[in-house]
C-alpha cells in the first residue's frame, strides 16, 4: 500500500467512527478533516464530496463483514450452526454500524450508482458464503439438493424480505434492541424450516 492509499484508508477509518456515532447527515467534511488535522482541500483531493466518502466507507464495511464471516464459518462443520453464525454476526454488524447503514434505508431510490453497486456486491458476497455453506452440506450428505447457489439465493431473498418488512416506515428511535432480537429469532426460525426441507 503506497502513501496515497494509506492516507485514503486513514480517512475512511476516521469517517467510519464519526458516521457510526453521529450518522451521515450530522457529520461534516470539516469535522472529518479536523479529526485528522487535514486541510479540507486535501480531504477533497481524496473524496470530492461526502457521498463519495460514504461510498468508500460502505465498501470498507462490506469487506470487513465478509472477511469476518468467512473466517468464522471455515471452522463450523454443521450447516445449521454455520448459517446461524452468519445471521448472528451479520446482525452484530448492523447494530454496530446502524447509523451508517440507515442512510441506505432512508434514501430509498435516490442512492448513487456507486452505493448501489456496493450494495449489490454485498448481496453477492453474502450469497456466496451461504452457497459455500450449503455446498459443504451437500458434500457431507447433510443436505440433499442439486444446486447450492440457487438454494442460497432463494433463502437470502426470503431473509432480506423479512428485514425489509421489519424496517420499512420506521425511524431510528423506533427500533429498540428487542426489535433486532425478534427479527433475528424469526430469521433463525425461517432458516431452520428451510434447512429441514433440504435434508
Amino acid at each position: 500500500m503506497d502513501n496515497q492509499d494509506k492516507k485514503r484508508q486513514v480517512i475512511i477509518d476516521s469517517a467510519v467512527k464519526r458516521f457510526a456515532h453521529y450518522g451521515l447527515a450530522k457529520t461534516t467534511m470539516t469535522e472529518i478533516a479536523s479529526d485528522l488535522s487535514l486541510s479540507k482541500a486535501l480531504l477533497y483531493y481524496y473524496f470530492p464530496d461526502k457521498i463519495s466518502l460514504y461510498s468508500a466507507v460502505l465498501e470498507s464495511i462490506v469487506y470487513e463483514i465478509d472477511g469476518e464471516l468467512r473466517k468464522g464459518v471455515e471452522t463450523i462443520k454443521d450447516t445449521h450452526k454455520a448459517l446461524f453464525y452468519v445471521l448472528e454476526k451479520r446482525q452484530e454488524y448492523i447494530l454496530k454500524y446502524y447509523n451508517i447503514l440507515d442512510y441506505i434505508r432512508v434514501s430509498g431510490p435516490d442512492l448513487s450508482s456507486n452505493i448501489l453497486k456496493t450494495i449489490e456486491n454485498a448481496k453477492s458476497l453474502e450469497i456466496k458464503i451461504v452457497t459455500e455453506i450449503f455446498q459443504r452440506g451437500i458434500d457431507s450428505n447433510e443436505l440433499h439438493i442439486s444446486n447450492a447457489a440457487e438454494a442460497a439465493d432463494l433463502l437470502m431473498d426470503a431473509l432480506v424480505g423479512m428485514r425489509y418488512i421489519a424496517f420499512s416506515n420506521k425511524q431510528v428511535f423506533q427500533l429498540p434492541a428487542d426489535h433486532f432480537k425478534t427479527l433475528l429469532s424469526r430469521q433463525k426460525k425461517l432458516a431452520s424450516i428451510y434447512l429441514k426441507g433440504l435434508h
